[in-house]
This record gives C-alpha cells, sequence and structure tokens, in this order.
C-alpha cells in the first residue's frame, strides 16, 4: 500500500477500533540508561492508552517495583541459566495474549523477541542503544540474523543508523527515536539531598556513567589533573557502576596525585539529578555512544557539557551554546574548557540556560508516546499491515495525557 493511500485509510473514522497491545521484552531493569529509557517508554505507550506489558526476562532491577507500582502491568519470566525454558514460557505467553507489536527495547534481547514475535505473528522490532557497531560486533553472525528476521530497529541515535547502514544493513529497517527525559520528575529529584558529602568552596566538574572501557574515564582524570594545575578550585566526582575499571582508574588517580577533596569516587549514583545539580558542568569521555543519556541530565541541570563527539554527542551539544566538542584525544583541549568554565559562572549560567531550553523543546518526556507510535507506525506501514498502521496512528504530544507519576529513580547513562 502506497503513502498516500495509507494516508486516507487511516483518516477514516473508527470510533470501534480495538487498542493495539504492544509487548515490550526486557532482561535488565537495573540501574542503567538503556533501562530507564525502557521504563520511560513502557510508561509513556501505557499512560496514552496502548494495551502495554512488559515482559521481564531477568531478577530483581530498581526499575521492576517502580513500574509495578504505577500499574504497567509487568510479567516476569527468569529461570536461572535456563535461556530455552524462558524462551518456551514467552512464547506460550505471547501466544495467549496476541500482541501486535514485540519491542526488544535493547538488541540482545531480540534472541527472544524474533522467535516469539515470530510465533505470534506480531510486528516484531528491535532497540539499538549503543553505536550499532558494537552490537554487531558483541552478536557478530548472531546479530545478523536477528537483524534479517526483525521487522525494523528504533535506534535512539543517527550515528547507530549511520553505522548500521554503513555495514548493509536496509536504511528502511531503521528509524531514530532520540532518547527523552522527564524533566518535572528530574526537578523533583534534583531538590533532594545528596548522600555523599561534595566539597565546598569548589567548582565540580562531574563524570556520570558505568565505569566500563568504552567510557574512557583515564580521558577525564587527566583533563581533570592538567586543568587544575591552572585553576586549583576545580575539583572532580566520578559516579557509576563499577564495570571492572574502578582499580585500573583509581592507580590512575594516583598516578595524576588525584585524590579526595580534589576527586571523588561516588560509587554507584541513585539520584544523579541531586548529584547535577550540585555540580558545575559535566564532561563526556567516552570512546562510542549512542546516545548519551547523561548528556540529557546535564541540560536538565542547567549544566554545560564538555563532550567527545562519541555517538550523537555532537548533535546534543551544540559547540559554544550549550558546552563544547572536543576530540577525545586532545586532552589540552578538554582541559583548557574545564578551566574557561570553571572560572566563568557566568559562562556556566548561559550555556546550561540554553542547554535546558532544548532539553523542554526537543527531549520531553510529552513527546515519546508520538514518537514511537510515530515509528510504530512507519513500520507497520512498510510491512503491508495497513489495520495495524492505522491502529498505531501517533497521537498528538499535546493531547497526550499528564504523566500520573514518576519513576522516583534517575540515572545515568551506561
Amino acid at each position: 500500500m502506497s503513502a498516500s493511500a495509507l494516508l486516507q485509510t487511516c483518516s477514516r473514522p473508527s470510533p470501534r477500533q480495538p487498542k493495539p497491545r504492544v509487548a515490550i521484552i526486557a532482561s535488565s531493569l537495573r540501574l542503567g540508561g538503556a533501562e530507564k529509557q525502557t521504563a520511560y517508554a513502557t510508561r509513556a505507550l501505557f499512560q496514552s492508552g496502548i494495551d502495554v506489558r512488559l515482559f521481564y526476562l531477568g531478577t530483581g532491577g530498581a526499575y521492576e517495583p517502580v513500574m509495578r507500582q504505577q500499574g504497567i502491568p509487568l510479567s516476569r519470566i527468569y529461570i536461572p541459566k535456563r535461556p530455552g525454558q524462558i524462551l518456551a514460557r514467552l512464547l506460550g505467553a505471547l501466544r495467549k495474549w496476541k500482541p501486535h507489536v514485540v519491542w526488544a527495547t535493547q538488541f540482545s534481547d531480540l534472541r527472544y523477541a524474533v522467535p516469539a514475535g515470530q510465533w505470534c505473528r506480531a510486528l516484531t522490532l528491535g532497540g539499538i542503544r549503543s553505536d550499532g557497531l558494537q552490537e554487531l560486533k558483541d552478536y557478530g553472525a548472531l546479530g545478523r540474523w536477528l537483524i534479517r528476521f526483525s521487522h525494523g530497529l528504533i535506534a535512539n541515535s543517527y550515528r547507530a543508523r549511520q553505522n548500521l547502514v554503513s555495514q548493509g544493513v536496509a536504511s528502511q529497517s531503521i528509524e531514530v527515536v532520540p532518547n527523552g527525559i522527564d524533566l518535572a520528575e528530574f526537578d523533583a529529584l534534583s531538590t533532594l539531598k545528596h548522600p555523599l558529602p561534595l566539597p565546598e568552596g569548589r567548582v565540580i566538574a562531574a563524570a556520570v556513567g558505568s565505569l566500563h572501557p568504552c567510557k574512557r574515564f583515564d580521558r577525564f582524570l587527566e583533563a581533570l589533573a592538567l586543568a587544575r594545575r591552572s585553576e586549583p578550585a576545580l575539583a572532580g566526582i566520578l559516579a557509576g557502576t563499577d564495570r571492572g575499571e574502578r582499580s585500573a582508574l583509581q592507580a590512575k588517580a594516583r598516578s595524576l596525585k588525584l585524590a579526595p577533596p580534589d576527586l571523588i569516587f561516588a560509587g554507584e549514583c541513585a539520584n544523579v539529578p541531586a548529584l547535577l545539580s550540585r555540580a558545575g558542568l559535566l564532561v563526556l569521555s567516552s570512546a562510542y555512544e549512542g546516545f548519551p543519556n547523561v548528556i540529557l541530565e546535564a541540560m536538565a541541570a542547567r549544566l554545560p557539557v564538555i563532550s567527545t563527539p562519541a555517538g550523537d554527542a555532537a548533535r546534543i551539544v551544540k559547540h559554544g551554546q550549550t558546552g563544547y566538542v572536543v576530540t577525545g584525544e586532545d586532552i589540552a583541549k578538554m582541559a583548557g574548557f574545564m578551566v574557561q568554565l570553571a572560572q566563568s559562572p557566568a559562562l556556566r549560567e548561559a550555556l546550561g540556560r540554553t542547554g535546558r531550553q532544548r532539553a523542554e523543546k526537543e527531549y520531553s518526556f510529552e513527546s515519546l508516546t508520538e514518537r514511537l507510535l510515530d515509528s510504530f507506525h512507519l513500520f507497520a506501514g512498510k510491512k503491508g499491515r495497513a489495520s495495524l498502521a492505522c491502529m498505531l496512528r501517533p497521537v498528538p504530544a499535546n493531547r497526550c495525557p499528564a504523566p500520573s507519576g514518576t519513576l522516583n529513580l534517575e540515572v545515568s547513562g551506561v
């Protein structure tokens, strides 16, 4: 069916049209940026009136009780070290419920979503949360197979889309839905007391994310040490769950003579808004990313951002307007911008104010429902599922219901 014919069909009134059923597949609900976006997406669809259910193929996790408290239907299917049995139970549950859409918000969960979606003849979609190349690297031939047998991919960055197309993935099979942020929730959390005592009278440069090699926090430490030679009032805080890098980073800090209160290793931080509200700037030093969630959090906190061009960071951070973009190898320039911001409260305020305005205009939670349904609608149309495409017509953001609750947790990118 052509696009014009589909639009004409969808414009016809259908008062008895059933609600679309969307099954979201997730095996992790831990504190993390990708998981936070899964929780946001689920809540956005649920509050818009979509019949959505989250099938959780894991155990524990910070966001499971939160979503249950919000009344979001959540079914846990978990058997330790038995992926085959998990899949079998998922197949049975979805076959009984008959969803119209099956969406694995993270790429790894396509290994469950593809067979389950095919089994119940649903539109089957996958998520890309890194830069696309990492997904292909991590899953090799299996990843190619999963892409081939899914009906489309929803990436959170244009960089991921570009990378996947360069590797032979059809461009029409990828839609981009950038991350969103609930600013009302963020503001409420930012007023809470941060549990970690922060140094008084210092300009704090924050780096937030899992302590994983891809985050290249060694660059942050080197830039901080160099910047402090010109501006001793500058202090650093590194917050994030250890993914195997903490010992090496602590050794690096010692070699650079960085110690408390000039540098604090904060560990996992459940309330990033409270931390960022007390910082002066954010530094993102990653080697690769998709859409760095922590940049949105910094913009929400009215902080200027110094970032490498990892993933879509150079799209999100407007150089000279909301912060600065530097190559990861240019430690001297990164340090120079840290000094410049530390010495100018007026500059920090101006860049931070513009960043907050961009977050409000382009990345609000309230627009997330429309953006997601628009992607579902497009994929359904591309696959010739006209009736489903009509069911998934996007709802204008100004007609979406206001959030009835918050996640009560805020995390950084992973």
